[in-house]
């Protein structure tokens, strides 16, 4: 008769022993909440959310307690612009990257994501915002090269794009993505066909009735300009084919776009080896899987030298002009790998001319505020315990951000170590 009693023992005890891994403190630690440097501070984090920071901030005697002497906590990094497949949330995690957002993915897992972001429950994948299927023409980008045979919904007309969108809204999407692209800006004969500007005008309109943001794929001054016209939220890229004029500028302040990066991928397709030397650096190289090293060592055959000059030049008018940037990386494209090259991406934002704080906002708070991704971004209370703790100081060496020492998601720890190959 003892017997169910004992097991609501066990039970409880197990219960206790769950809550305790995600319930910890942090002190004297210096704290990138976001937005700004706490020189010193106390962080508690209580059942997978941080409930006090700052430097008095009380720590209950019950809780065990991490020296952060030395170490620099930032929210979890959000890495603004991948492309999500099998194993790519995992990768992610083990960088420290707790939140991607796909920008066009064949999987449209919306359902699983959408259980995952909305929990607590320890996982081992960062959590993932998507637009599922973007909007192409067929025969368009990045559809060119699909595999014969496989059917992927395009876009006929512009009148069909109320339709083709609210298709994507039922599916899930968390937001529209679309493509404007010929490849008229690597200077090749070879062109794509692409939507029109009435068809790209009609979507966004669709996307806006449906309370959905409009991100286009550009990688033209005049594709982005023809998106700005139609009323785009964002753009997925800086533009890489030539440097922008005041004109243009002037015209994405009207509009008040933002704009997500991905120097990063540009650096690849320029021929540089940013992305080799981050896979050799030894705080990365024993934490890489085998599609990290893979992607991160690839090389791009179309390459256009020109790219990165102009990805650095534009990107430094835009910061100046107070356009929002927020970081992403285009993972897993050639030159870039899930969650490692954001860190990349950062030291990118830095030769560009942010801050390293500047840098940090575009990866946690800004992109959390943009897309409204609830409460996280931010190391402040009431927050979820998705954190970084590094050596050194990112906020004035933006490379320290590669010196992990460890990583929470939901306030449970994350392995590191990558699957055995």
């Amino acid at each position: 008769m003892r017997l169910p009693g004992l097991v609501a023992i066990i039970f409880f005890c197990a219960a206790t022993a769950q809550a305790a891994n995600n319930s910890f403190a942090l002190a004297n630690v210096r704290v990138f909440n976001g937005d700004r440097t706490i020189p010193h501070a106390n962080v508690v984090v209580r059942a997978g959310r941080i409930v006090a920071v700052g430097p008095r901030a009380a720590i209950p005697a019950h809780l065990k307690i991490i020296d952060g002497r030395g170490k620099t906590l930032l929210p979890g990094l959000i890495d603004a612009h991948v492309h999500v497949g099998p194993g790519a949330q995992a990768d992610a995690l083990r960088f420290g990257v707790t939140t991607e957002l796909d920008m066009f993915d064949l999987s449209r897992n919306f359902k699983a994501w959408r259980a995952q972001r909305t929990s607590l429950r320890r996982t081992a994948e960062a959590d993932t915002w998507a637009a599922g299927l973007g909007v192409t023409v067929k025969g368009g980008a990045p559809l060119e090269n699909a595999p014969a045979g496989l059917h992927i919904p395009t876009l006929d007309s512009a009148s069909d794009a109320r339709k083709f969108v609210n298709a994507r809204v039922a599916e899930g999407s968390d937001y529209i993505k679309l493509f404007i692209e010929n490849l008229s800006e690597y200077r090749s004969k070879k062109t794509l066909p692409t939507l029109s500007p009435a068809e790209v005008c009609a979507v966004i309109a669709a996307a806006h009735a449906d309370h959905r943001m409009a991100i286009v794929h550009t990688q033209a001054e005049w594709a982005a300009r023809e998106a700005i016209k139609c009323g785009a939220n964002a753009l997925a890229h800086m533009i890489p084919d030539q440097v922008v004029g005041a004109r243009f500028i002037a015209l994405a302040r009207r509009h008040h776009i933002f704009v997500e990066t991905t120097d990063d991928v540009w650096a690849g397709v320029s021929g540089l080896d940013l992305a080799q030397k981050l896979a050799r650096d030894p705080r990365v190289a024993p934490y890489l899987s085998a599609a990290q090293k893979s992607t991160l060592l690839a090389t791009d055959k179309k390459l256009a030298p020109w790219f990165f000059p102009n990805v650095l030049a534009n990107t430094r008018a835009l910061h100046e002009a107070g356009i929002p940037i927020i970081a992403g990386t285009d993972s897993p494209n050639p030159a870039t790998a899930h969650g490692v090259a954001l860190h990349e991406e950062l030291q990118i934002l830095v030769e560009a001319g942010f801050t390293p704080q500047e840098a940090l906002h575009a990866a946690t708070a800004l992109p959390a505020a943009i897309f409204h991704l609830g409460r996280r971004g931010h190391v402040a209370a009431g927050y979820r315990a998705d954190l970084l703790l590094v050596d050194g100081d990112p906020t004035r060496n933006i490379a320290d951000t590669l010196s992990i020492d460890r990583i929470w998601m939901n306030g449970y720890p994350v392995n590191r170590m990558p699957p055995k190959t």
